[in-house]
C-alpha cells in the first residue's frame, strides 16, 4: 500500500476558496475511480512561513501501477483544473511513501 501525498502551498488571497475547491471538486472527483481512497486534508503547521499556508493531501493507492491508471483517467485533468484556477497562486509537489507494516 502507498500514501499518495501531494503538499500544496496556498497564496493568503485564495487559501479559502483553494480549500473550498479541494474539498467540493478535487477530493469528491479523485474518488470517482476505485484506486484511490482514505482522503486526508492536512494543514502542516510551520512557524516560518511569512505568506500563505501549506496543506498536504493524501490518499491510499494499492500500487504506482493503479495510481498511474488514475493519473490518466483522471489525475491529469485534475492537475489542469487546478492550474487553470488558480494559476501560480497555489503550487504543489507530490510524495508517494510507502507504508510499512
Amino acid at each position: 500500500m502507498i500514501i499518495f501525498n501531494t503538499t500544496y502551498h496556498a497564496s493568503d488571497n485564495v487559501k479559502e476558496m483553494f480549500l473550498n475547491w479541494i474539498k467540493e471538486v478535487y477530493i469528491p472527483t479523485a474518488l470517482h475511480r476505485p484506486e484511490l481512497s482514505e482522503p486526508q486534508l492536512c494543514r502542516i503547521m510551520t512557524d516560518n512561513e511569512d505568506e500563505g499556508t501549506s496543506y498536504s493531501l493524501q490518499f491510499h493507492v494499492k500500487d504506482t501501477i493503479a495510481l498511474s491508471h488514475w493519473y490518466a483517467e483522471t489525475g491529469n485533468d485534475l492537475v489542469c483544473a487546478l492550474t487553470e484556477k488558480f494559476k501560480d497562486q497555489v503550487v504543489g509537489f507530490t510524495t508517494l511513501l510507502e507504508i510499512i507494516e
